[in-house]
């Protein structure tokens, strides 16, 4: 049978009389006429059922979807399926060709009411075309919005609706759709409606009776498919109180309630046993209920007017980050030894003393009054800073044995003999705007240090064994009174300071620099191309690495080279090395000289035998590509975690079986990260804030979600997926 092409019906174009003329022409050329049939074939009746089933098909199928619509919705309670052809076409003609009456189009648009067991969308639907036919112009949006409100007949979501002062069609839909939505995640979300109360409705979001009336017989969704309450949204309103009512939603793990107007809070909400999150920044509170959920890990409290610290924050076993800044506390209670991150910055605390907190990673407290600062038994700290306080001296970190990153910055020391004990992990140091004189001899020992601020201080010199320490790429010096470092040379930045510096040192000090070079005639192709291949070479005699020293290689190459170790000649190119080629090897570990190769760009390490990487890598500033593909690593090394510039993280086909981003967000210039083929059992949809991630690669893991056809569309959709899934 040849394809109609007689196209959908256009009312503009002519009278649907016409077009059904046409299609009977059109049945007569593909043998579809009633007539074609004999009333003495036996099979007659069938025969001519058939003929009946292909023209409605016919028709149907390209009178176009409006014409469908207004033709289904005149049909009601019959289906499409009850009637012939000729029957819809005789109802058309009536429809189209009729004279139109706009009053008794607008009365039966006006009559129409949400019946108890119907969907919105069906609702919705049935208005829309209705609407067609009433003549409202350009005012269809207000008219749709006015007659959802009047008409959804359900309670709980009109209030929602009348409160809204400037209330849009797409709002008003979108409130509609979502109590079925979330009736189904447990998520509530009713952040920013201009909201002075709670809706009681809310509260009683876990009662029975209403999860059923949500999901009542013949809608899209059943009551017994509703979940439970488990977070609720109500930041950015104006709410004044929360009930005692709250302890109803006894099923929350989240509540998020920043941005409000609340003063106090009620006891009952120490009842929600299950909440693990709760979110109180930004209101006027001044304390807490006397007891909270023995299962909260996140407490945010920042932007509040709390001048005490609050008793019951001791008491939570599971507490792990607490927020705190900008209120008008004096001191720092007690915490839980579960805690892990503490941000009080912008109080008026004048003292801090920590004695044993086994899990605490980072402290903030910058923007106080801070006059002494005392560090007890913190294994696991690695961020400190206490920026823009009182501070003339620091007790030694004796017990700090991870500590990274310690920000002093606008502070009167006058010293920082404090870091002694920690020397060998600190990699960034902020004392800039003290009123430090001297630096001590151990400096030269801080193997990790990548940034030394020591900018508006009284130094006259600087030792010049600065200049042997190359993980440092950053030094800032301006702003001191130095006698012997011109102007000019500072302004040029660290390298000018440490080339300057390097003059300085003691002959027997420029052994340290590293080795010498050897007195012989560089290779003119080596010389030109700065390139050393040594590809499946077993045995590498000493010529050819005097020759890469002499030469300044910048790309070395030692593939599957059947290397057990990593050989000594090629630190001594850390002056020069910018590549590095090291796969297809026997390699188990990497040793730590590898961190002197601070000018290094990219490793390949690929198809070795690596379960962890050492620590000194972190100090590889200048790294921008990391291939750890084909290794045995069970996580995501931490030594890479810090790595500002790394651009590309390859570490596919190895054994990781777990993904932690809040520990990657300082991972700022990752823009491809290649976790294929491992062991990840959940992908975390936080991993796609990473700032300047475009590329993930995630197949061949053992998650679910997202399903395969989500990864089978590229990078940009499965982040653009990952993001709609991160909690607000």
């Amino acid at each position: 049978m040849e394809a109609c092409n007689i196209g959908p019906y256009d009312q503009a174009s002519g009278s649907f009389s016409d077009y059904v003329e046409r299609l009977e022409f059109y049945f007569e050329s593909v043998d579809l006429d009633l007539l074609s049939v004999s009333q003495s074939d036996p099979q007659y009746e069938s025969k001519l059922e058939r003929l009946k089933s292909k023209r409605r098909a016919v028709f149907l199928g390209n009178c176009g979807k409006d014409c469908f619509d207004a033709i289904k919705s005149l049909i009601k309670p019959k289906s499409v399926k009850e009637l012939s052809f000729i029957e819809l076409a005789r109802i058309g003609i009536e429809h189209f060709d009729g004279d139109m009456n706009v009053t008794q189009s607008r009365y039966n648009f006006a009559c129409r009411i949400r019946e108890v067991n119907e969907s919105f969308q069906n609702y919705f639907d049935d208005l829309n075309k209705l609407a067609k036919t009433c003549c409202f112009g350009g005012n269809i949006d207000e008219r749709l919005r006015d007659q959802i409100v009047y008409g959804i007949n359900e309670d709980n979501i009109q209030k929602q609706l009348l409160g809204i002062k400037i209330l849009s069609l797409d709002q008003t839909m979108s409130i509609c759709n979502e109590m079925k939505t979330e009736a189904m995640s447990g998520t509530l979300n009713l952040q920013n409606r201009e909201m002075t109360t709670i809706p009681d409705d809310v509260y009683n979001l876990n009662d029975p009776e209403l999860m059923k009336s949500l999901g009542a017989e013949g809608d899209d969704m059943k009551w017994w498919e509703t979940e439970p309450i488990s977070k609720l949204y109500l930041c950015s309103n104006k709410i004044s109180t929360i009930t005692p009512a709250i302890a109803n939603l006894h099923s929350l793990t989240l509540l998020d309630i920043r941005d409000n107007n609340l003063q106090t809070l009620p006891e009952e909400l120490g009842k929600l046993e299950m909440l693990a999150r709760l979110e109180l920044s930004h209101n006027q509170l001044s304390s807490l209920p006397s007891c909270l959920s023995p299962a909260l890990q996140q407490l945010s409290l920042n932007n509040n007017v709390f001048a005490e610290f609050p008793p019951v924050v001791s008491t939570l076993p599971a507490l792990q980050s607490l927020d705190m800044r900008d209120n008008q506390l004096k001191e720092l209670g007690e915490l839980p030894r579960s805690i892990e991150s503490v941000s009080v910055d912008g109080n008026k605390i004048s003292g801090i003393t920590l004695e044993s907190y086994p899990k605490l990673r980072t402290l903030s407290a910058n923007s106080n009054v801070v006059s002494h600062l005392r560090m007890g038994n913190l294994p696991s700290l690695k961020a400190l800073s206490v920026c823009v306080n009182r501070l003339e001296f620091i007790e030694p970190l004796l017990n700090c044995p991870e500590l990274g990153e310690v920000m002093l910055g606008k502070n009167f020391l006058t010293s920082i003999d404090f870091i002694a004990p920690c020397v060998a992990t600190i990699n960034v140091l902020d004392c800039s705007d003290n009123k430090i004189a001297a630096l001590p001899d151990n400096i030269i020992t801080m193997s990790c240090l990548r940034r030394l601020d020591l900018t508006n201080n009284d130094l006259n010199s600087l030792p010049p064994k600065l200049s042997l320490m190359d993980s440092l790429t950053s030094l800032c010096v301006e702003g001191n009174p130095l006698r012997t470092i011109r102007r000019e040379i500072i302004s040029k930045g660290t390298a000018a300071i440490k080339d300057y510096l390097r003059l300085k040192l003691e002959p027997d000090e420029v052994e340290e620099q590293g080795p010498t070079l050897p007195d012989i005639k560089p290779d003119e192709i080596m010389m030109k191309t700065k390139v050393l291949e040594l590809d499946r070479q077993k045995e590498i005699s000493n010529d050819i690495w005097d020759q890469a020293l002499v030469c300044g290689v910048v790309r070395l190459s030692l593939q599957y080279c059947q290397l057990s170790s990593i050989p000594e000649q090629v630190f001594n190119l850390r002056g020069s090395l910018q590549e590095l080629e090291l796969s297809g090897n026997n390699l188990h570990v990497l040793p730590a000289d590898i961190g002197k190769l601070v000018k290094l760009r990219k490793l390949n390490v690929m198809n070795n035998n690596l379960r962890d990487l050492p620590e000194e890598i972190s100090s590889m500033n200048a790294l921008e590509d990391l291939n750890l593909a084909h290794n045995k690593l069970e996580k995501i090394p931490e030594c890479t975690l810090n790595l500002s510039a790394l651009c590309n993280l390859i570490i596919s086909n190895n054994q990781i079986g777990k993904l932690e981003p809040s520990t990657m967000m300082n991972m700022t210039s990752l823009q491809c990260l290649d976790l294929e083929n491992n062991n990840i059992a959940r992908l975390p949809p936080e991993i796609s804030l990473l700032p300047s991630l475009r590329t993930l690669l995630v197949m061949g893991n053992t998650f679910k979600i997202p399903r395969a056809d989500v990864l089978a569309r590229g990078s940009t959709e499965v982040l653009a997926w990952l993001r709609n899934k991160v909690p607000q």
